[in-house]
This record gives C-alpha cells, sequence and structure tokens, in this order.
C-alpha cells in the first residue's frame, strides 16, 4: 500500500473510532478513574435486616462489659445524636444497629484508642419509646452505615435509608442524602474506600461530575464505606 494510501486507511479508522464513541456517549467507561473495589458485603446482623426491637435507639441504656478493662463497665445511655460517649474513646454511634454490629463498632474505637484487645458484651437494660414517631409508623428502616469526610457540609458518621426496593444507593446519591457537596468540592476524583470480607480496605477514584452529567452510572455504595470528597487545589 502506498504511504499516503495508508495514512488516509489510519486517519479514516481514528475518525470512525472517535465518532463511535461520540454517538455512544461513552457511558461504557463509566465513572471509575482508578481502583477496584470488593463486592459489597451483605450484614445479616446490620440495622438493614435487622427488625425495629433488634437494634439500638435514641432513649436506650446500654451496659456495658469489657474484660480487660473493668473500668469501663457501666450504663451508657444512647444520646439524641445517636451515639454513647466512653471515657478516652469518645462518641461511638450505635442506634440503628444491631447488638452484635454495636459490639463490633465499640471494640474497633477501643482498640483504636486505649486497648491492644478489646472483648465487649453490651446489654440493654431499658428502652425508651419514641413518642414521637407517628401512630402505626414502622421504625425499622433499612439503612446503611457510611463515613464521608472532606469537602461536604457533614462530615462525619451517616446512617443512610435504603430505597423502597431495597436496592443499593449510589455514591452520588449518599453524598446528595447526607447535604451535597462543598463549593470546592473536586467531585471528579471522589474516592470510596471499602473493606474486604477479611477487613481490608481496597479504594477507588469515581468521577461524580460524569455521573451528575448522565454520563455515567452512579456506583454503589455499602455499608461501612468511607466517601471521601477531595478540595480543588486552590479553589480552582
Amino acid at each position: 500500500m502506498h504511504r499516503s494510501q495508508k495514512s488516509s486507511f489510519l486517519l479514516f479508522v481514528t475518525s470512525s473510532l472517535l465518532l463511535a464513541c461520540c454517538c455512544s456517549g461513552c457511558r461504557n467507561t463509566g465513572s471509575l478513574i482508578s481502583g477496584d473495589l470488593p463486592p459489597i458485603i451483605h450484614r445479616p446482623d446490620a440495622a438493614a435486616a435487622a427488625p425495629a426491637a433488634e437494634v439500638f435507639a435514641v432513649g436506650d441504656n446500654l451496659e456495658l462489659f469489657v474484660k480487660e478493662d473493668a473500668t469501663l463497665n457501666n450504663t451508657y445511655p444512647v444520646r439524641e445524636g445517636g451515639y454513647i460517649v466512653i471515657p478516652r474513646a469518645g462518641r461511638i454511634p450505635v442506634a440503628g444497629l444491631s447488638r452484635a454490629r454495636a459490639e463490633s463498632q465499640v471494640k474497633e474505637a477501643l482498640q483504636r484508642t486505649q486497648l491492644t484487645e478489646a472483648t465487649v458484651l453490651v446489654e440493654r437494660t431499658s428502652k425508651k419509646a419514641l413518642l414521637s414517631a407517628a401512630p402505626g409508623a414502622s421504625t425499622a428502616v433499612p439503612k446503611i452505615m457510611v463515613y464521608i469526610t472532606g469537602a461536604v457540609p457533614r462530615a462525619g458518621t451517616h446512617f443512610i435509608p435504603l430505597s423502597e426496593s431495597g436496592r443499593p444507593l449510589g455514591v452520588y446519591e449518599a453524598l446528595l442524602i447526607t447535604g451535597g457537596l462543598n463549593r470546592l468540592a473536586q467531585d471528579q476524583r471522589v474516592e470510596i474506600m471499602r473493606a474486604d470480607s477479611s477487613g481490608r480496605r481496597h479504594r477507588a477514584v469515581i468521577n461524580l461530575k460524569q455521573v451528575r452529567d448522565g454520563t455515567a452510572d452512579d456506583p454503589p455504595v455499602g455499608d461501612g464505606d468511607i466517601i471521601h470528597v477531595p478540595e480543588k487545589v486552590f479553589g480552582f
């Protein structure tokens, strides 16, 4: 093939590929920029599956037993923010969690702040009825717990209700429910961290701008995920 003919053929092939991508909207690329997240782990003991009578709520009194440090053994009220306060460990969210999940939360907090190993038991000694609940309304709303940090107006732990069909919410949906993004948020490089079955966390970076623009699907968020929204450099 003559050189000029070969160049024309390559130019034709390249143009055709670009045109095909533009016509399809490039939706197949998805919002994932880098990383690979493990599948969402469905926790049968989490609030999403536990009846309302089996999960802790604001107003409950919880008795804590710690084998390794008896000074922590006490009764702790679940406060309005949905957490208990343990000396030197701080606020530990427990509202909406089953006993097993709450014990895991307390254990992680104690081992992170003051104990090498913690054997934890949590028992409810009294339950306060929520008088503000509407008559006949169900309190067993399926929820997942996520941690949101960075350029957001409401950083911290959030209990996010699932959809009525029980499908996982997307990362963008979770951020909207918890207050959205700040003005300087870098929405094109949002970080997601998720633990696998062994507890090891994996990290991925996604482009939420594509999700908002409708050119990519909203990746699902799982119970225990960490969502970090970085700030734009120098506001640009």
